[in-house]
C-alpha cells in the first residue's frame, strides 16, 4: 500500500545550512500495516510523511501508494488516497465553523465537486456517530464553531475528519503529542480502535518510545536521515525502552520515555 524507494532529500543545498534530511531511504508497508516511527529531532521522520503526503518533493527516489506512483502528484490529488492528523489541533480543521461543517468538509476531499446539500439528515446522523466514540460530548454540539473547543476536543475532531473519508492510508504526525496524558489516552484509543475495525494501512511518527513498543505491528527508528533499525512480530513485541536506550544509545530531549 505504500512503498517509499530509495528517497533522497536535502534542504538548503549548496548553502552552509545544507541538511541532509532523507538519506536513500526505502520503506514498504503492506495493506492493513500500523508502522510506528521513532528518532530523535532531525531523523527525518516528519520529512518522510510529508515526502508521501506531498508536501516535501524529494531530490530522489519515488512515493507509491496503492501500486500507483504519486512522487510528482500534489497534496490535493492524493487527497483520495490519504488523511492526515497533525500534532497542532489548530491546523486539522477551520475554526470559524461548525463540527458538522468540519466534517462535510473532510468528506468531500478528494471526490469529484457537484452541487448538492452538504449536510444532509443522514450524514449529520453519521458525523454524530464519528464524534460520539471520543466521549467527550462533541456529538451535543454539532451545531457549534470548532474555535470553542478544548484542545483535545478538536484534535478528536482532526482524527475524525481523517477518517471519515475512508482513506487508503493514515498519517499521524504525533498526533497525540500536544494533548494532556488523559486525552492524549483516549484519542490513541480511539486511532487504534479505527486502524483495526478498518483495516487502515498507517504510518504514525512518535517522540513518545512506549507508544512505539504498544501499537502497531511494525517499528521503524531513524536516525540522521536513515532507516536504522526495524522490527516487526515477535521481535517488536519483546521490545522494551530499557532495551532500545542501550541499544541505540538514545535518547534526546524531545523524546519520550513513558
Amino acid at each position: 500500500m505504500i512503498d517509499v524507494r530509495t528517497l533522497d532529500k536535502t534542504f538548503y543545498r549548496g548553502t552552509p545550512s545544507a541538511r541532509h534530511a532523507l538519506n536513500d531511504v526505502s520503506l514498504r508497508l503492506d495493506e492493513g500495516d500500523f508502522a510506528v516511527v521513532i528518532g530523535g529531532n532531525g531523523a527525518g521522520k516528519s520529512t518522510l510523511l510529508n515526502a508521501i503526503a506531498g508536501e516535501v518533493m524529494p531530490d530522489a527516489g519515488s512515493v507509491w501508494i496503492d501500486e500507483t506512483d504519486v512522487t510528482r502528484r500534489p497534496p490535493h490529488r492524493r487527497a483520495g488516497l490519504i488523511s492526515r492528523v497533525f500534532q497542532d489541533p489548530l491546523a486539522g480543521s477551520a475554526g470559524g465553523m461548525t463540527i458538522e461543517e468540519n466534517l462535510a468538509l473532510a468528506l468531500a476531499r478528494g471526490r469529484r465537486r457537484t452541487l448538492g446539500l452538504a449536510l444532509t439528515d443522514t450524514r449529520r446522523r453519521s458525523f454524530r456517530d464519528a464524534v460520539a466514540v471520543f466521549n467527550l460530548g462533541l456529538e451535543e454540539r454539532m451545531d457549534q464553531k470548532v474555535e470553542l473547543l478544548s484542545g483535545g476536543q478538536r484534535q478528536s475532531l482532526a482524527l475524525a475528519m481523517a477518517l471519515v473519508t475512508a482513506p487508503r492510508v493514515l498519517l499521524l504526525d504525533e498526533h497525540c503529542a500536544a494533548l494532556d496524558p488523559r486525552t492524549a489516552a483516549t484519542v490513541m484509543e480511539a486511532t487504534v480502535d479505527a486502524v483495526e475495525r478498518d483495516g487502515l494501512t498507517t504510518l504514525m511518527v512518535t517522540h513518545n518510545m512506549q507508544h512505539a513498543i504498544d501499537h502497531g505491528n511494525r517499528l521503524v527508528m531513524m536516525m540522521d536521515g536513515k532507516i536504522i533499525f526495524e522490527a516487526a512480530g515477535a521481535e517488536k513485541r519483546s521490545l522494551t525502552v530499557e532495551a532500545l536506550i542501550e541499544r541505540f544509545h538514545l535518547v534526546d530531549d524531545k523524546m519520550l520515555l513513558v
